[in-house]
């Protein structure tokens, strides 16, 4: 008889985004999907940027003849690709292509990251969180080296540096769920206290396209000493609407203590087979002329669909957070209805779908996240739908 890994056992909640289509689909089987803005799950709502669909197919038309075919890419991504990124993101900071690794999405990368650090390491996680970071290292064994940092309105939903020592630290900004982020000194508090306390930061930045506070830190690698410390995830899922194509990209330093760098090129040689080269081809696009202004047209749009949100609750005197500088609002549950409740509710009465907070962690109780990725349209038919709230 097989040994199963108990760790499985010890999550103790479902994972909130299959809880959430589940009851789409029930709606549907009711014929009442229709009539739902959905501002839960943060899938994008906007068409594939042409000059982004152009390159792809383009890229797939090459492989078609002899010269262009393509087998087996290289795992850590085509260096035209890690070349580009280091040029348009990194260069600055002194970074080279072979330190930034190509994948399907920070999803990934966040889960996968932990297999460096052994099971007894110590992690800091924040409550709430992206529940891929606390499940992934229950699952891993960690469950009783877990140190929780709570997130919460007293601390601005800004975690805080611990008093005592942790090993690796998951920290998210622009934030999903609360849709909050951390300013350049909250930013360099982190990064000090790794230096000083010998920590590793995975310093999840998916939603970087998004600021436009200019005391937000586009990079974690703006503060000094981040590249000895932290390592950086972005993804284009989200600022470029590769939800459906998947391509995303970490940035591993050579200056990481404990020889990380190659440990990482070691483990995705190993496990992963890379991105396809049309969607890598497809990603290099967002950074030509043509290319970034379609997207950066998107994430206005979202913005805007944001800011018209935020204003509809401003006027119905809710209390609500984020939505600024990232593409999500953490709203308090009036009346003292814990999350599921106002789910529901907001479900009933204005057939709006968001995520119950405590899908995010205890922390996360009392609130509800909504997600902007709407056109103003339809933003603004949410707005009428809140005021009969």
């Amino acid at each position: 008889m097989p040994k199963i890994n108990p760790s499985y056992s010890l999550l103790k909640t479902p994972y909130i985004f299959p809880i959430i289509e589940e009851k789409l689909a029930l709606l549907e089987t009711l014929g009442l999907k229709e009539s739902v803005i959905n501002l839960g799950i943060g899938d994008v709502a906007l068409p594939l940027a042409p000059a982004i669909a152009e390159a792809i197919c383009s890229a797939t038309r090459e492989m078609t003849h002899p010269s262009g075919k393509k087998g087996y890419g290289p795992s850590e991504g085509y260096f035209f690709l890690r070349e580009t990124i280091c040029n348009h993101e990194y260069a600055s900071f002194g970074f080279s292509p072979e330190e930034i690794f190509i994948s399907d999405g920070t999803n990934s990368d966040t889960a996968n990251i932990q297999e460096l650090f052994a099971t007894d390491c110590k992690v800091a996680i924040t409550n709430p969180t992206y529940p891929v970071y606390l499940a992934s290292n229950v699952m891993a064994g960690r469950n009783e080296h877990i140190l929780f940092l709570p997130c919460l309105a007293d601390n601005g939903f800004h975690p805080q540096p611990p008093e005592g020592p942790c090993d690796l630290i998951f920290l998210c900004s622009p934030s999903n769920p609360t849709g909050t982020a951390m300013d350049h000194a909250l930013l360099k508090r982190w990064v000090d206290y790794a230096i000083e306390k010998d920590a590793v930061i995975v310093f999840d930045n998916a939603y970087a396209a998004f600021i436009r506070s200019p005391n937000i830190p586009l990079s974690i690698y703006e503060i000094e000493g981040a590249h000895k410390v932290a390592i950086e995830c972005r993804s284009f899922s989200k600022a470029a609407g590769f939800t459906g194509l998947r391509c995303a990209y970490t940035v591993v330093p050579k200056t990481l203590p404990h020889g990380l760098h190659t440990m990482w090129r070691r483990r995705q040689s190993t496990k992963s087979n890379g991105v396809a080269y049309p969607i890598q081809r497809g990603a290099e696009a967002t950074f030509s002329k043509e290319g970034y202004t379609q997207v950066k047209a998107q994430v206005d749009i979202y913005l805007e669909s944001g800011k018209i949100l935020r204003e509809a609750l401003h006027r119905n005197h809710q209390t609500f957070y984020g939505g600024i500088d990232a593409p999500y609002i953490w709203w308090k549950t009036p009346n003292e209805m814990n999350s599921w409740q106002f789910f529901d509710h907001l479900l009933d009465s204005c057939r709006i779908i968001g995520i119950p907070g405590l899908g995010f962690g205890s922390a996360g109780e009392g609130y509800l996240r909504l997600s902007t990725f709407t056109v103003p349209a339809e933003a603004q038919e949410a707005a009428v739908r809140l005021a009969s709230l």
